[in-house]
């Protein structure tokens, strides 16, 4: 059985990575502001934030030159993100924030594995609200993660003009061919190491993504 689930999360990972692909290439892609990947690039390393069920494209902001590292939960529905993460020349750091629940989902082991990539000069993609939500609204993690490495968060979205979306917490959202499909980016955040968790929760209560 176990071999049978790799085969299924390999094909799952490689159809995704295929159908990301042909949405990229199919597409009438803008970008705002017009220079985001040379912004990205020159920010370089930075947390690029955005939301659950909005982060399907996003591996199409990838410059190329440089070394990237997604935070990809641990739980089974993650895994076919994870395998098509690869097909990009994506690292994978695997875990994510315990949210209302309390429970342990390798969180702490993500942060500190996100930080030492940030500071062995890997720019890292994450996702900035936590399951099992309110979606939207950003967790404490990105910007504890902010803090301790020092690296800017870099707010971003990407939406297509044709779209299937689901009922799910997160909204989740398959970008589809032959779209209009925007790449947005905002100004960097920095936020100071000495910050306290007053001040940390407002940084969290203030980062919009679209």
């Amino acid at each position: 059985m176990a071999g049978m689930k790799t085969s299924v999360t390999r094909f799952g990972g490689r159809s995704l990575a295929r159908l990301i692909g042909y949405v990229a290439s199919s597409s009438t892609i803008v970008f705002e502001p017009a220079d985001l990947r040379k912004r990205l690039r020159a920010t370089h390393p930075c947390i690029i934030a955005s939301w659950h069920g909005q982060f399907m494209m996003l591996c199409q902001l990838h410059p190329g030159d440089i070394t990237v590292s997604a935070m990809v939960a641990r739980h089974g529905d993650a895994e076919f993100i994870a395998e098509a993460m690869r097909h990009f020349k994506t690292d994978l750091i695997r875990g994510a924030g315990a949210g209302d629940r309390k429970r342990d989902r390798g969180g702490a082991a993500a942060l500190r594995a996100a930080v030492k990539a940030l500071n062995d000069q890997s720019s890292l993609v994450m996702t900035a609200d936590i399951p099992p939500g309110p979606a939207r609204v950003a967790g404490i993690g990105i910007i504890t993660i902010a803090r301790m490495s020092g690296c800017p968060i870099v707010p971003v979205a990407a939406a297509s003009s044709r779209f299937a979306s689901f009922d799910t917490w997160s909204r989740m959202t398959v970008n589809l061919p032959y779209s209009k499909l925007a790449f947005v980016g905002g100004d960097p955040i920095h936020v100071p190491r000495d910050a306290d968790a007053e001040t940390l929760k407002r940084f969290a209560s203030s980062l919009k993504l679209n």
